[in-house]
């Protein structure tokens, strides 16, 4: 039994089963990279990398946090009113035909739009007609939520 295992665990019977041995002419011996630098100025680097990164994103933190109006909201994830206004208004201006006063909402607080103003102002950005685009979306509505869920939304709407 012992004999077959020694057979079985060595596959190379004799040196005829070997390959040929490799031309080795054309190989010269290659150092690692970095080993002719000397250590300090090799620390000297990595300092001046950490450094450079260091500064990078100090300066974005920097401006991140004065977007949002300081460290307690940056700590907060919250953007104070004047923020929220502003990045508003740079969407609403970038599209010339859309409207931004809601003044004349139904029984709303000043600026707060309607479901209605805002498909209206989504068919603008569009150019398409407010009908199409509201006809549109009570299909999807209709497709997507249950007939007893639009029963209930429509029993508590008061325009029905």
């Amino acid at each position: 039994m012992s004999e077959s295992l020694q057979s079985s665990s060595s596959a190379v019977k004799s040196a005829a089963d070997l390959p040929p041995p490799r031309d080795r002419k054309g190989i010269r011996p290659v150092s690692p990279p970095l080993s002719n630098t000397p250590l300090h100025r090799f620390n000297y680097y990595l300092v001046i990398f950490a450094v450079l990164f260091g500064a990078f994103y100090s300066w974005r933190l920097l401006n991140w946090k004065t977007a949002v109006g300081g460290w307690w909201n940056l700590a907060l994830g919250k953007r104070p009113p004047s923020a929220a206004e502003a990045l508003a208004s740079n969407s609403q201006s970038a599209q010339p035909g859309v409207k931004t006063d809601y003044s004349g909402s139904s029984g709303r607080a000043k600026g707060e739009p309607t479901v209605e103003d805002r498909i209206n102002d989504l068919a603008a950005a569009l150019g398409m007609p407010s009908s199409d685009l509201s006809a549109a979306i009570a299909d999807a509505v209709r497709e997507h939520v249950p007939p007893a869920s639009l029963s209930s939304v429509a029993a508590h709407e008061p325009s029905g």
